[in-house]
């Protein structure tokens, strides 16, 4: 019979996924891994395997709670439509009270040599997939008249405008200017319905 772990899994994955998401997968050591999670390194070995297995989990983790049970939680109601779309952009790009790093973890993974791991590969489809389905289903809800080429275009830039946001807010991109592009965003994506910037 195995003995029973000492420490809280979901909360050392929590404390993981916070540390990588502020430093960097490549930028940070096991040792401060550990030391983030409360455990020693033969613990982290003995439950994770190596660094790479537990960056795995900790983006699976991160996929879960803060994207598919926060982030997109707007975008999955019945009926979403604009007013879902502006709630789910200004939730991103929202400075926050400091609980959470700058920017997107999903995205700062792709841009390194670790993203191309097969597992952590798949954790970004699947984010991808959330995100551009969720689009399109909320513009087809608003703009009926908009074709399925169209929609399926819309749905991508708004993923890579997106991904700009991340990158820039990452940079210290925030307050009116972060408000300003979610205007526009809305207004683009939906031209005939005379959406109009906030004063």
């Amino acid at each position: 019979m195995g003995r029973k772990k000492a420490y809280d899994e979901a909360e050392a994955l929590n404390k993981a996924m916070l540390l990588i998401w502020r430093k960097g997968y490549e930028a940070v050591s096991t040792r401060e891994l550990a030391a983030a999670m409360g455990i020693n390194q033969f613990s982290l070995y003995a439950s994770f395997e190596s660094k790479e297995v537990l960056f795995e989990r900790a983006m699976a983790f991160y996929y879960q709670s803060i994207v598919h049970d926060w982030l997109a939680k707007p975008l999955r109601r019945p009926g979403a439509g604009k007013a879902a779309l502006r709630e789910f952009f200004e939730i991103f790009v929202d400075q926050g009270n400091g609980d959470y790093p700058a920017g997107c973890l999903i995205f700062n993974t792709m841009t390194i040599d670790a993203g191309q791991n097969p597992a952590i590969k798949a954790i970004i489809e699947k984010y991808e997939t959330l995100l551009t389905e969720s689009f399109a289903k909320i513009i087809r809800h608003d703009y009926p008249q908009a074709s399925a080429i169209e929609i399926t275009s819309k749905a991508t830039l708004l993923l890579c405008l997106l991904a700009g946001i991340a990158i820039k807010k990452r940079n210290g991109f925030t307050g009116r200017p972060v408000q300003q592009v979610v205007d526009q965003i809305i207004a683009s994506i939906f031209p005939d319905q005379n959406t109009l910037p906030r004063t």
